[in-house]
C-alpha cells in the first residue's frame, strides 16, 4: 500500500473512530435498577448504590412516586443534601454529552435546587408546581462537556436548601458526541483529494 493510500486509511480510522464509538453507553447503573432487592416506598442510603459513590445520604425511591422508567429513580436529598458520582473512560479532546430525567419531590414544597457536571456545575432549579408523587413531570435534561483527561468524574450534588426533599433524578446517561455532518462532509473531500493525488502518481 502507498504512503498515501496508508495516510488516508489512517485519517479515515482517527475520524470516524468517535462515531463508531457514540453510541457507546458510559454510565453504569444509569437507572438505578440494581438496587439489590430492595423494594418499598424509598430507603435513605449512604453506600450500596451499584456503580456510584454517595456522598452523605440519597433516597432510593421504589414505589413512593412513579419513575421516568423502570422501577427505581433518587432523590439526591436524603437525610439532607447528598451527592452521586461516577468516574468512567474519557479520550481528551472528546466532546460527550449527557442526559437524564429531572423532576422533584413534590413533598415539603418549594422548587428545587442541585447541580450536575463533570468539568464543570451546571446549576437546575425544579418547578415542582401542580406536581405530584403520581404524577412528576419527568423532563429531559441534557449538557456536554469536553474531556481534559482520560477519566472523567460525572456528579449530580443535592442543595441544603431543598431540607429532606429534593430534585429527582433517573436514567443517567453519557456518550460520546457523534461528529456533525460537516466533519464527515471534510472527511469525504480530503479522501477523494488523496484518491486524485494516488491516481496522478500511477
Amino acid at each position: 500500500m502507498s504512503r498515501i493510500k496508508s495516510f488516508a486509511t489512517i485519517a479515515a480510522l482517527v475520524l470516524l473512530g468517535p462515531a463508531a464509538h457514540a453510541s457507546v453507553e458510559l454510565i453504569h447503573n444509569g437507572g438505578f435498577e440494581s438496587a439489590g432487592g430492595f423494594s418499598g416506598g424509598f430507603e435513605t442510603i449512604g453506600s450500596g448504590l451499584d456503580g456510584w459513590t454517595i456522598g452523605g445520604t440519597v433516597d432510593l425511591i421504589n414505589t413512593y412516586w412513579a419513575p421516568a422508567s423502570g422501577g427505581y429513580s433518587l432523590d439526591l436529598n436524603g437525610g439532607g443534601a447528598g451527592s452521586i458520582s461516577q468516574s468512567f473512560a474519557t479520550v481528551v479532546g472528546q466532546t460527550y454529552n449527557v442526559s437524564f430525567s429531572l423532576a422533584g419531590n413534590p413533598v415539603g414544597g418549594g422548587d428545587k435546587y442541585f447541580s450536575a457536571g463533570v468539568t464543570a456545575p451546571h446549576a437546575y432549579i425544579v418547578d415542582i408546581n401542580g406536581k405530584t408523587l403520581a404524577n412528576m413531570g419527568w423532563v429531559r435534561q441534557s449538557f456536554s462537556f469536553v474531556a481534559t483527561s482520560g477519566t472523567s468524574t460525572l456528579s449530580f450534588v443535592g442543595d441544603p436548601y431543598n431540607s429532606y426533599y429534593g430534585a429527582a433524578l433517573d436514567n443517567v446517561s453519557v456518550v460520546a458526541a457523534v461528529p456533525e455532518p460537516a466533519t464527515y462532509g471534510m472527511l469525504l473531500a480530503g479522501l477523494a483529494m488523496v484518491g486524485g493525488l494516488a491516481r496522478r502518481r500511477k
